[in-house]
């Protein structure tokens, strides 16, 4: 490794629990997490800017683009074992990622975690609605999305491409000797047991347990605009004005900095309405993503029929393939 720079990375995939991994390893006392969860900057040396897609310009001025800035973000390493960070474009820009982080950190250890991509999908797109940028309908985002990308809209706005998983993962077993990759499913049922299996990965005491009982970056709907914009802020303070300012100094005095993450996370989940995905979408994702999930479990070891369930499923028979096609 070269000086405190990661000595692993999370790279995805998005909206697959890549936060609750980034917290879950800041906790452990043998491990130094960038203070930017997502510093992005392998992509940066590679993807095209200016980001256009609606409010990408928020996105992109917190990307580090200069390696002498990245450095800086692990400047305060001092006895930690594990180094890392969790861009998690990372996975879905393998073809050009993978030569930027041995360029820059060499052979460094891989997670990757990744969700039911039908489930990912839709909730990558909630995501965008709980932020108040998506403005389209699920349907018409999906048929949106090859226009989106000719336009150099963030990836974020690539949802379906985002979930198909098999070339990603294939790439990095490949060119890295030590990749784990782990799944949502087993985030949610056996959280510390992940998290246990993580640290082994690691190299670190697996016998610290950490505490997972904070659900981070739920999607849905706003109720209320103002509270959204208001844990948006709590979340992810901007630049000192007279007026944020103010609000920091009211919240120094109610909440105990340690619970401030824990109560803006709980109050942007209140205020979000959940909405179901439509029976049709679904078909026609299950169709998209079947073959890549039957390779991707070939290429795992792991059953994830669950994921298309057991019933047979013909390819792109939906009642949405000419919507999207026309």
């Amino acid at each position: 490794m070269k000086g405190k720079l990661p000595n692993f990375l999370i790279v995805g995939a998005a909206k697959s629990g890549t936060t609750s991994l980034y917290y879950c390893l800041k906790q452990h006392p043998e491990v130094f997490m960038s203070p930017n969860k997502e510093p992005r900057f392998i992509t940066a040396q590679f993807v095209k800017f200016p980001l256009k897609g609606i409010k990408d310009w928020k996105i992109e001025r917190k990307i580090i683009k200069n390696f002498d800035e990245y450095k800086k973000l692990f400047s305060k390493v001092s006895y930690e074992k594990a180094i890392g960070e969790a861009s998690v474009d990372n996975l879905y820009f393998y073809v050009n990622a993978i030569k930027y982080i041995k360029e820059y950190l060499g052979e460094v250890k891989i997670i990757i975690i990744l969700r039911n991509p039908i489930e990912r999908t839709f909730s990558h797109y909630m995501m965008l609605r709980r932020d108040l940028r998506e403005y389209l309908s699920f349907e018409d985002a999906l048929k949106a999305e090859d226009e989106r990308k000719r336009k150099n809209w963030g990836y974020g706005w690539h949802y379906q491409s985002v979930s198909l998983y098999y070339e990603q993962v294939k790439a990095y077993l490949e060119n890295f000797n030590q990749v784990k990759v782990c799944l949502y499913d087993d985030l949610k049922s056996n959280p510390i047991g992940l998290a246990k299996d993580i640290y082994s990965f690691l190299g670190i005491d697996s016998s610290f347990i950490p505490d997972m009982s904070i659900k981070y970056n739920v999607s849905g709907i706003p109720r209320n605009k103002f509270v959204k914009i208001v844990c948006n802020f709590l979340r992810k303070p901007t630049k000192p004005t007279l007026r944020n300012s103010i609000i920091t100094q009211i919240c120094k005095v109610f909440l105990i900095e340690k619970k401030r993450v824990k109560f803006v996370e709980y109050l942007d989940t209140k205020n979000l309405k959940k909405i179901e995905m439509k029976p049709e979408m679904r078909e026609y994702l299950k169709g998209l993503f079947r073959e890549d999930i039957l390779q991707l479990q070939d290429l795992l070891h792991r059953d994830l029929s669950h994921w298309i369930e057991a019933k047979k499923m013909k390819e792109h028979n939906s009642p949405f393939k000419s919507a999207l096609s026309g």
